[in-house]
């Protein structure tokens, strides 16, 4: 029985590799960096990329380009950059917490600049920001999970026991 089944496993392997080789046959290999064979068709293959410097604008370096921006506004910026550009998040945010520093939505923007150095991997910044956070933001939406990202947790608040 065994015999039976080795027998008819080799067969069935041999089998798998002639129906590759015959599917496979129709393209003719060629090693790597040797020409196309005279008569064959050249693989036509696009040309590289060409890198193009990324010049910033003068508005990126102006700050009063983002003077002009309402705090809506800023904040709709910094949720669009906080991932592809954390750099410009932390800028913005720094100039919203200058700009704005009681209004509504000071939580989120004081937690995105926590974000933005995260994403930065800087990663004693982010520490910094998440206790700067933490004392003026008492049960901050995004208190939790800042406390699980930086291991920065709130001081708790009252006379001790």
């Amino acid at each position: 029985m065994r015999r039976t089944f080795s027998i008819v496993f080799f067969l069935s392997v041999l089998a798998c590799g002639l129906l590759l080789y015959w599917r496979g046959g129709k393209q003719q290999l060629k090693p790597f960096g040797e020409a196309p064979i005279a008569g064959t068709p050249a693989a036509v293959s696009p040309p590289p990329p060409r890198l193009v410097p990324v010049v910033p604008s003068r508005e990126a370096d102006n700050d009063a380009g983002h003077l002009a921006l309402d705090e809506d506004s800023l904040m709709q910026q910094i949720r669009d950059s906080l991932l592809s550009n954390p750099k410009l998040a932390e800028t913005l945010a720094r100039e919203g917490r200058q700009r704005f520093p009681d209004s509504a939505v000071a939580d989120e923007r004081d937690a995105f600049l926590v974000f933005s150095l995260l994403n930065q991997r800087r990663f004693e910044r982010a520490r910094i920001a998440a206790r700067y956070y933490f004392d003026h933001h008492q049960g901050g939406r995004f208190a939790e999970r800042l406390s699980a990202l930086t291991g920065v947790h709130s001081r708790p608040t009252g006379p001790s026991p």
